[in-house]
């Protein structure tokens, strides 16, 4: 039997990141970042009462990226409830949105629904009906300054290029930049030495390869980089209250962007309850979401400092409403207070009444006196 030949090949992260070519690295690199962008959305909200076959996470994909979501028995698989990529078209509404809902699951399968039909439920990821374009903005965006500090960190890392005239003077060199590595100290015989003082000229020459100029860059490129994340959670309700200063923080600045931090999260969350409304509607069932995680905290301040002394709802929209009922009443209590008076002003007005018929009855005995 004849040996088949073998080659030894190198699994390894490094081996198989470092011969990789150029074009398919920065693929990778700004797929990663936008994956990344993404995972932080996942996790923005949490869906409770679907179907076991309603993966949410898929559900919670296809609004993302596709900007539009439906949920129908997948009639040409095995009958289950899945979440499906929509889209919709033929005959447009008078507002553009077409009759029809068109949708696929991921092995294939596509169904064209009326979107009024009862066998299909569809919604959107917000209230302009479009994907998170952000993400892959910022994925892109994150990924280009990574290219930028991967440069300037080769080129802040070059040393001094040596020019022996010899195999002697390189061997020399070479054993001398070794000894440094290890922190071995090293003393060097010199013929020359007078010649260099006399002439200028040095018996090694050397091009110098080091950008010092580099590493203020570096630090610039990197905080652009920290910054430009930083946007995209502020965007999406996780406000960090830091605006780059150094000194403390007052109250005000702190909270001043808590109320815009958590305009495009009430949007979304507003989108994905229609979704359910409809799905309970629909089917029958009885599916509810909200907010999760890290953004229910954000929620909590967000009551705090935006609706003051109210109690807020999950749209927002009827805190404002009973906090207006509640200043309108007190402003009509101050109107009756002011018309009318107080028990202490009315015992006010009583004693000096008295004391004012007490000295007209004062004046009246002076006179028949």
């Amino acid at each position: 039997m004849k040996a088949i030949a073998s080659q030894n090949f190198d699994y390894s992260p490094r081996s198989f990141w470092g011969t990789m070519k150029e074009k398919y690295k920065r693929v990778i690199e700004e797929r990663d970042e936008t994956q990344s962008a993404f995972e932080f959305l996942l996790g923005m909200f949490e869906w409770e009462g679907l179907p076991d076959t309603v993966r949410p996470e898929f559900l919670e994909l296809y609004l993302l990226t596709n900007g539009m979501a439906s949920i129908r028995k997948d009639t040409d698989g095995d009958g289950e409830y899945y979440a499906m990529i929509a889209d919709y078209g033929s005959t447009p509404d008078p507002y553009g949105i077409g009759e029809d809902i068109f949708s696929r699951t991921a092995n294939g399968h596509v169904y064209e629904d009326p979107k009024e039909s009862e066998v299909v439920a569809y919604g959107w990821n917000n209230k302009g009906k479009t994907p998170c374009q952000d993400a892959y903005r910022v994925g892109a965006y994150v990924s280009e300054i990574d290219t930028s500090l991967d440069l300037m960190i080769y080129w802040a890392r070059q040393s001094k290029l040596f020019l022996a005239d010899d195999n002697k003077t390189k061997t020399m060199l070479e054993e001398a930049f070794a000894a440094i590595k290890k922190g071995v100290p090293m003393s060097i015989k010199s013929s020359n030495i007078l010649m260099e003082l006399e002439t200028g000229k040095k018996s090694v020459e050397a091009l110098d390869l080091t950008d010092a100029n580099l590493s203020d860059k570096l630090d610039k490129l990197a905080f652009i980089r920290e910054c430009r994340f930083k946007w995209f959670k502020e965007r999406y309700g996780m406000d960090t209250r830091n605006n780059g200063k150094k000194a403390q923080l007052s109250v005000d600045e702190a909270n001043g962007d808590t109320g815009a931090a958590m305009i495009f999260p009430l949007n979304m969350l507003w989108a994905r309850q229609q979704f359910a409304e409809q799905m309970n509607a629909k089917f029958g069932w009885d599916v509810s979401v909200h907010f999760s995680g890290a953004w229910l905290g954000e929620m909590e301040r967000y009551e705090t400092t935006v609706v003051e002394n109210g109690e807020i709802d999950i749209d927002g929209f009827d805190a404002v409403e009973e906090t207006t009922e509640a200043e309108g009443q007190q402003t009509e209590g101050s109107t009756e207070t002011d018309e009318g008076s107080t028990p202490a002003e009315d015992q006010q007005s009583e004693d000096e009444g008295k004391e004012k018929e007490e000295d007209e009855k004062d004046d009246q005995r002076d006179t028949k006196d």
